[in-house]
C-alpha cells in the first residue's frame, strides 16, 4: 500500500482535499451540480515543518484557521440558495471579519467546554476526598474532559446536518484509502473502501485528550481554578505538538504493538465521526481529490474559482451569447429566464441588480435547454393562461392563445349551476380556468397519466376543486353535463414530422396525433357526447387549421351549430354546438 500526501476535510455538502502545492473544494449545490474551486499553494516546505513539536503546533492552528475558512466557503453556497429571496442591489460583504469572529467564538466555546467545565467538575469531585494526590486529580480531570468530549460527539451525531457532514467525512476517507490501495477512483471502488484512516483528525483529538493527561501531570495541581486553567491553556500548544508527532508515528506503522493506541481513534471514527456516504457524496470526494492530484502532477493546470455575484447587465450579455451561439435570437427569453431565477418582475430587471452564483448556474442550465430548442414554457416550468400561472412540462401541450379564446367564448354560456366536462384536458387549463371563473362543477379527463398528474398539480396550485379522471375519453366519466369542451389531438399523423422542432421534439406526440386525417378524436367525441349531455347541453372544440367544415359535417346529425369562431389571425378555430332536441 502506498502512502498518500493528500489529506482532506468534510464540508457542508462537500469535501476539501489538500496536497503538496494544491487545494480543492468540491461542493454539490441544490441544483445537483458539483461546484469546484482549486487553489495553488506553495510546494516549498516551510522551515518549521522540519522541527518536531513546533510543526505540530503550527499545523494545529493552521488547520483550524483553514478548516473554518473552507467550511464558511461551502456554507456560503447554501446560505445563498437557502434564502430563496429576490435579487437585490446589495453589495457582497466581505467574509474576513465574519471568519474572524466565527473562529473566536469557536475557540471560546472549546475552552469553556473542554477546559473550564472539566476543571469545575473536577474541583467538585476532588473536593469530596481530602489530600488527594495531584496525579489522581489530573487523571480525574482528564477522564472528565474525555467524557465531555465523548458526550459532545455523541450529541452532535444526532443532528441531521452534522450527520451529512460525517457522511462526507466518510467519503473523504474512503477516497483516500482507495487511492492508497492503488485502485482506480471509481464510485464502486471507493464505496468498497474503508472509512477509517490513521491520519484522521478524530484520532488526533483523542490523542490530544490522552497526551494532555500525561503533560498536565508533570506540572502538578494548582488549587486556584483560574490559574490552573491558564496553565493548561499555555501548555495546549505543547500538547498539540506532541499529539501531532504521536499521530505521525502511528500512521507510519502497522506494527501490532501500536494497535491499542490506534484503536480508540478508529472506534470513534467508526461509531461517531464518519458515516457511510451515498454515491453522490462519493462523486464529490472523487472530484475534489482528482482536482488536487491533477494540479500536483501538472503545473500548467489553471486554478478554478466558484462563480461570483455579478451585475445583471453583465450576466445578461453572457446569457444572450449562450442563445445566439446556438442560433436562438430571442432576447426576450433571457428576460423571462432572469425573472424566473431572480423572482423579479420584468419591469424590475435593473442593470445594477446582483445575480448570485446560484441564480447564474440555474439560469445557465435553463439557457442551455432553450438553446437546444426546448420551448421556453417547458424551460420555465410554467405558462400564463387567462391571467393564471399554470405548471407545464413535457407531459402536456403548452396552452395557446386560441385556447384562451375558446374559454373566453364559453364563459358566456356557463353559470354557477353548470356541470362541465373537459376532455383531453392536458394541463387542465380549460377546465380549471372555467372553475376559477364560474365556480361550477368541473370534471377533467385524460388518457395520459402524466397529463392527469399535471392537471392535479395545477388544480392544487390554483385552489380549484375539480375532479380529474385518468381514462380514454368517456371511459371513466359518469352523469350528464351542460357543456363538454375539448382541445383534442388534431394533427394528421403524416404532418407531425413536418412540425417545428420545438413542437415535434418536445410536446407529447400523444397530444398531437389526430389520426390519418386529424379527425379521429372529433369523430369519437361527437358520436358519444349525446349520451353525456343534458337536453340543452353544448359541445365545444378547438380545431386545427382548415378543419371547420369537416367537424361541422361530422356533428350535423346530432348537433346544431351555434358559432364558428375565428382566431386572432382571422382563421376559424373554434366550433360551438348545441345538442339537437329529440321528439
Amino acid at each position: 500500500m502506498k502512502k498518500c500526501s493528500i489529506g482532506g476535510q468534510a464540508l457542508i455538502e462537500g469535501v476539501m482535499m489538500k496536497g503538496q502545492g494544491a487545494m480543492a473544494i468540491a461542493v454539490r449545490d441544490e441544483l445537483g451540480q458539483i461546484r469546484l474551486e482549486t487553489t495553488r499553494t506553495s510546494k516549498k516546505s516551510p522551515w518549521w515543518k522540519k522541527i518536531p513539536i513546533l510543526r505540530g503546533v503550527i499545523a494545529f492552528f493552521d488547520s483550524m484557521i483553514s478548516g473554518v475558512g473552507t467550511l464558511l466557503k461551502s456554507s456560503e453556497i447554501f446560505i445563498e440558495e437557502g434564502e430563496q429571496q429576490k435579487a437585490t442591489n446589495k453589495k457582497e460583504s466581505g467574509t474576513g471579519w465574519f471568519m474572524f469572529f466565527t473562529l473566536l467564538i469557536s475557540i471560546v466555546l472549546a475552552i469553556g467546554l473542554f477546559f473550564f467545565l472539566p476543571n469545575v467538575i473536577t474541583d467538585l469531585l476532588t473536593g469530596l476526598v481530602s489530600n488527594m494526590h495531584p496525579f489522581l486529580k489530573n487523571l480525574i480531570d482528564g477522564i472528565v474532559r474525555l467524557g465531555i468530549f465523548m458526550l459532545y460527539m455523541w450529541g452532535v451525531t444526532k443532528v441531521n446536518d452534522v450527520k451529512r457532514v460525517f457522511m462526507y467525512h466518510g467519503a473523504e476517507h474512503k477516497t483516500i484509502n482507495c487511492f492508497e490501495h492503488e485502485m482506480e477512483l471509481t464510485v464502486e471502488n471507493v464505496r468498497n473502501s474503508s472509512r477509517i484512516h490513521d491520519r484522521c483528525g478524530t484520532s488526533f483529538m483523542f490523542l490530544v485528550m490522552f497526551v494532555a493527561i500525561v503533560v498536565f501531570s508533570f506540572v502538578g495541581w494548582h488549587d486556584n481554578t483560574l490559574i490552573r486553567l491558564l496553565v493548561r491553556l499555555a501548555l495546549l500548544p505543547v500538547v498539540a505538538g506532541l499529539s501531532y508527532e504521536v499521530l505521525k508515528l502511528l500512521a507510519k506503522t502497522e506494527c501490532v504493538v501500536f494497535k491499542p493506541f490506534k484503536a480508540p481513534g478508529a472506534w470513534l471514527q467508526k461509531h461517531m465521526t464518519t458515516k457511510e456516504p451515498d454515491d453522490k457524496m462519493i462523486e464529490v470526494a472523487i472530484a475534489s481529490f482528482n482536482a488536487v492530484l491533477e494540479m500536483m502532477n501538472d503545473e500548467t493546470v489553471a486554478e478554478q474559482k466558484f462563480p461570483k455575484t455579478m451585475p445583471l447587465a453583465q450576466f445578461k450579455q453572457k446569457a444572450l451569447g449562450i442563445l445566439l451561439d446556438a442560433g436562438v435570437d430571442e432576447p426576450s427569453d433571457v428576460d423571462w429566464i432572469l425573472c424566473e431565477v431572480t423572482k423579479l418582475k420584468r419591469s424590475e430587471l435593473a442593470d445594477d441588480i446582483n445575480v448570485t452564483p446560484y441564480m447564474q448556474i440555474k439560469a445557465e442550465n435553463m439557457l442551455r435547454q432553450r438553446a437546444e430548442g426546448k420551448p421556453l414554457q417547458y424551460v420555465l416550468g410554467n405558462t400564463d393562461f387567462f391571467g393564471y400561472e399554470f405548471f407545464v412540462d413535457e407531459n402536456v401541450l403548452i396552452p395557446r392563445f386560441e385556447t384562451e379564446l375558446l374559454v373566453d367564448k364559453l364563459l358566456g354560456y356557463i353559470n354557477k349551476n353548470s356541470r362541465v366536462l373537459d376532455l383531453c384536458c392536458g394541463s387542465g387549463a380549460i377546465g380549471i380556468t372555467i372553475k376559477l371563473k364560474k365556480d361550477c362543477e368541473v370534471v377533467l379527463s385524460d388518457l395520459s397519466s402524466g397529463a392527469v398528474a399535471v392537471s392535479q398539480k395545477n388544480a392544487k396550485k390554483l385552489g380549484a376543486e375539480v375532479s380529474v379522471l385518468n381514462g380514454d375519453l368517456f371511459e371513466k366519466v359518469e352523469g350528464k353535463f351542460d357543456l363538454i369542451v375539448s382541445n383534442p389531438p388534431y394533427i394528421p399523423t403524416q404532418d407531425i414530422l413536418g412540425l417545428d422542432k420545438n413542437v415535434k421534439d418536445y410536446e407529447p406526440t400523444m397530444a398531437l396525433d389526430g389520426g390519418t386525417d386529424g379527425l379521429d378524436f372529433y369523430r369519437a367525441i361527437i358520436s358519444q357526447a349525446p349520451d353525456y349531455l343534458s337536453d340543452n347541453g353544448m359541445l365545444a372544440f378547438e380545431l386545427g387549421i382548415g378543419q371547420m367544415d369537416d367537424v361541422v359535417s361530422l356533428a350535423q346529425d346530432g348537433f346544431d351549430l351555434v358559432a364558428r369562431v375565428k382566431d386572432y389571425n382571422g382563421i376559424e378555430r373554434i366550433a360551438i354546438f348545441s345538442k339537437k332536441q329529440t321528439n
